[in-house]
């Protein structure tokens, strides 16, 4: 099959601040006001000081409801669309809500001719909100199913918070590009050298992703021909869900986790970590300042982070190990306010029960 530049755009139009650092701070603005858990703190190995490293992820809130507004197109085209597009429903715990009027967090338009492409979850609520955030701009009426299967699933997966399977931290050095090859190929496509380093080699930084290990027969892969690449290496256009894929986002947005818990001064709280890289989130008040301790209790290997006041998205303090065995604990004068926890395991793939509960200290 002939390579064609039927991909994602390199620019999404609209994005705030696209390009400069500001539009990068709106974006975890964004992100941390809508999910307290896209700021997480891993703890790094290593001699010494205690070290963390905080991703910085664009999730929804779990279990939210997205509203979806067509701008424009054809009522066939956007039949399909939809259809393809609440497949994600059955693996995420997300319901996407189609509306003719009103505001919506994903707004699709099918104006830009020739490009198809999404802002990356929470990104969107960054985008004025009368433009669009997501567009598919070579889907007709009598475009093949597969090819609507592969564009929609793969642009709700960046609408839902899914980065390019190329640029997964894991994919460093997996795939054998032939660079002066693939600058020029893209050259034709209109894409400058910056735009190729920003969308096909550069990775993402470990701290600012969740990620598997490199899924080639992912639905947000590229297609990457051998002609491309150094040796024999190539990777066809994937129409279909992977089973990492569908792994990850189920972890991503489990249809089993609660909501976000309310803890009361001075009571304990059982909860479980039943999925693999699920982060529990929890919110307590403080009504007059004074020192407080907060912990987790039981067998599982806890990381406890502070944020606030006031701010989901600022995290005041983490700890990984201080309590009793491998629990964490945390003490810290707190002023008025509201202030949020959030408990992750300490490994990525590990599931377990625990206590949280936070105290004023005598």
């Amino acid at each position: 099959m002939r390579h064609t530049c039927k991909i994602c755009s390199p620019y999404v139009p609209g994005l705030s601040g696209q390009g400069d650092d500001r539009g990068r701070l709106s974006s975890d603005e964004a992100a941390s006001r809508e999910r307290v858990g896209n700021l997480r703190v891993t703890p790094l190995r290593g001699a010494g000081r205690a070290r963390a490293a905080v991703e910085k992820l664009k999730l929804w809130e779990n279990g939210r409801t997205l509203k979806v507004k067509f701008l424009d197109g054809n009522a066939a085209v956007q039949a399909r669309v939809q259809a393809i597009a609440k497949e994600w429903e059955a693996i995420a715990n997300l319901k996407l809500e189609f509306v003719s009027s009103g505001a919506a967090q994903i707004r699709i338009s099918f104006a830009d001719k020739g490009f198809s492409w999404s802002t990356v979850g929470t990104d969107a609520l960054t985008v004025a909100s009368n433009k669009p955030t997501m567009n598919y701009g070579w889907l007709e009426p009598n475009t093949e199913l597969r090819e609507y299967q592969r564009v929609v699933r793969h642009e709700f997966g960046h609408a839902l918070g899914m980065i390019h399977e190329h640029q997964n931290p894991a994919a460093q050095g997996q795939i054998p590009w032939d660079k002066p090859k693939v600058y020029a190929y893209y050259a034709q496509q209109g894409w400058s050298r910056a735009d190729v380093d920003f969308n096909i080699f550069q990775v993402y930084s470990e701290d600012s992703t969740n990620h598997t290990s490199f899924d080639p027969s992912s639905i947000m892969e590229y297609a990457i021909p051998d002609s491309l690449t150094i040796g024999s290496y190539a990777i066809g256009w994937n129409t279909e869900f992977s089973a990492l894929d569908i792994e990850f986002m189920k972890r991503q947005y489990p249809k089993a986790a609660p909501a976000m818990t309310e803890l009361a001064i001075g009571r304990r709280v059982g909860a479980d970590l039943a999925t693999a890289g699920e982060v529990d989130e929890f919110h307590f008040a403080v009504a007059t300042a004074a020192t407080y301790i907060m912990s987790t209790e039981g067998p599982t290997d806890t990381v406890l982070t502070l944020h606030g006041p006031g701010d989901r998205g600022a995290v005041l303090t983490w700890d990984d190990d201080r309590g009793q065995g491998a629990n964490a604990r945390i003490v810290r004068k707190l002023q008025p306010g509201d202030y949020w926890l959030t408990v992750r395991h300490k490994s990525p793939a590990a599931t377990g029960r625990y206590s949280v509960g936070v105290k004023k200290r005598a």
